[in-house]
């Protein structure tokens, strides 16, 4: 790192807890205007309609790994 250059400060929780948030609204979404609207859920197996099953949890691991390991290569550069 060359003199001039300055560190980026680190991101704070807030921000990484709104764009989780942000993620899991859209699934939430695309849950109920394709999913349920269109009938696939008969197709996915242990999906219940309306209720949290095991899609919402999977989705929500997915979203927290992908935004840790987002914000985590952040602080590495």
């Amino acid at each position: 790192m060359t003199p001039q250059e300055t560190p980026a400060p680190k991101t704070p929780g807030i921000v990484r807890f709104a764009v989780g948030l942000t993620f899991f609204n859209t699934w939430v979404l695309f849950e109920e205007t394709i999913v349920d609207r269109h009938g696939l859920w008969q197709y996915m197996p242990y999906y219940r309609v309306g209720r949290l099953c095991s899609w919402d949890i999977g989705a929500m691991a997915l979203i927290g790994f992908v935004v840790w390991r987002f914000f985590r290569r952040e602080k590495a550069l």
